[in-house]
């Protein structure tokens, strides 16, 4: 509350909310693709961590949001008395008071022309901001491992459907590569699986300069 004014808690609520589902959808998005960029299958703490460490840096590009956690405090208490004052209105409470010619609020005691401050960047919304940012980059991490482990169990699921479950059997008896594409936001990597090898991830940057591995494979058979 500040001056008599104060932000109801579904608007808290309901900031909150908001920023910690864009932060998280933001922080899915950022994951999910740094994961599509290392080579790995499966559960790998290396390429968690690698992709991670991305997923951080790719942290820098929310930072003007960080007024992000104050928009309800902005918009009741520092814009919303402005629109009220011109209606004729109670800055605090909106109550009508230009018709009634009275100096002060009979509602809640607010002076009818009284205004607060303009809004000014603080350490309040740089604490709310790190809060909102560390809570949207675990929903968003979490979210895309999930996701992620979905994505590779479904492949699993169409190995075992295309080998009749025994993902084992002979060159002879699948002759060709099976090629996945990963889903979205890593809809642009490709793992593939052999009967020899399994499931290998492409390498979006191969080593030495090499060119990527563009076989006979076939096409995606969940798709």
């Amino acid at each position: 509350m500040k001056d008599g004014l104060s932000v109801p808690a579904w608007a808290t609520a309901l900031g909150w909310s908001v920023a910690i589902v864009f932060l998280g959808s933001y922080f899915f998005v950022a994951h999910a693709m740094m994961r599509g960029l290392v080579p790995a299958f499966g559960w790998n703490l290396g390429a968690m961590a690698t992709a991670t460490f991305g997923t951080i840096a790719m942290g820098l590009g929310v930072i003007w949001f960080v007024a992000l956690a104050e928009l309800p405090e902005i918009w009741f208490i520092h814009r919303r008395p402005h629109r009220l004052i011109r209606q004729g209105r109670c800055p605090g409470c909106g109550h009508a008071t230009r018709e009634a010619g009275v100096d002060r609020c009979g509602e809640c005691g607010i002076e009818t022309t009284w205004l607060p401050d303009s809004y000014v960047f603080g350490w309040n919304a740089a604490r709310r901001f790190g809060i909102a940012l560390i809570l949207g980059f675990f929903v968003g991490l979490i979210a895309a491992e999930v996701s992620i482990a979905a994505d590779e169990h479904r492949m699993h699921a169409a190995i075992e459907t295309l080998t009749n479950g025994n993902p084992a059997t002979p060159a002879s008896e699948v002759e060709m590569t099976i090629a996945f594409g990963r889903a979205w936001p890593a809809s642009f990597a490709r793992v593939e699986w052999t009967p020899q090898h399994g499931f290998r991830p492409e390498q979006m940057f191969p080593a030495n300069g090499g060119e990527r591995r563009d076989s006979n494979a076939s096409r995606d058979p969940t798709k």
